[in-house]
């Protein structure tokens, strides 16, 4: 078979890039993860904030509240490793 650029393309491979379907990157964090404290996570981090949008809870940086929408790319890992910022961060006032 031929794609639509007229090259051709066997029946496995087409079948392997369809099932290759890119996983949504987190991209929540206020600096590169692994930048900061050692020893230290994002859970840690007076900035973490556990967000629930119906029966699931998604993790979030308080620091970067301005950005936030209802996607994963506004996500953190909270078991991902500290940034600078982490140094000033006392904890806010819980919402």
């Amino acid at each position: 078979m031929r794609d639509m650029f007229g090259n051709e393309v066997t029946v496995e491979e087409a079948k392997r890039l369809l099932k290759a379907k890119a996983k949504p990157q987190k991209r929540g964090y206020a600096a590169p993860p692994g930048t900061g404290p050692v020893g230290e996570t994002c859970k840690t981090c007076g900035h973490y904030r556990s967000v629930n949008g119906g029966s699931k809870s998604f993790s979030k940086c308080n620091f970067m509240r301005a950005s936030w929408n209802h996607s994963y790319g506004s996500d953190i890992l909270a078991q991902g490793t500290g940034l600078p910022r982490m140094a000033d961060a006392h904890p806010p006032r819980r919402q």
